[in-house]
């Protein structure tokens, strides 16, 4: 909620600063429409990025893959007590490994 709150108001901090400059023509303020919406869209995907990362251990397709790490080490440690008997290592599922 704080990011939309803080991409509704940029542009009004963004005005006076966007007016002062008179190098550009008289018509630049315009310019703050866009560089509103670029600063506020990266700090909507940076919203977006901390909920997807904030439970790596789901299971799901951006999260640590748990179940192959964990596999793989229990292979690891029965071949170190010379065990025959393996589980099969964890597969991708459409090219996600769980």
């Amino acid at each position: 909620m704080f990011v939309w709150v803080f991409a509704a108001i940029l542009p009004l901090g963004l005005v006076e600063e966007f007016d002062s400059r008179q190098a550009l023509g008289q018509y630049h303020i315009w310019l703050m429409v866009p560089f509103s919406v670029l600063v506020s869209w990266v700090f909507n995907v940076i919203e977006v990025v901390g909920h997807i990362s904030e439970n790596p251990f789901e299971n799901d397709i951006y999260d640590v893959p748990m179940t192959a790490i964990c596999r793989s080490i229990e292979i690891d440690l029965r071949e170190l007590l010379e065990e025959t008997e393996l589980p099969p290592k964890v597969e991708a599922v459409n090219d996600v490994m769980y």
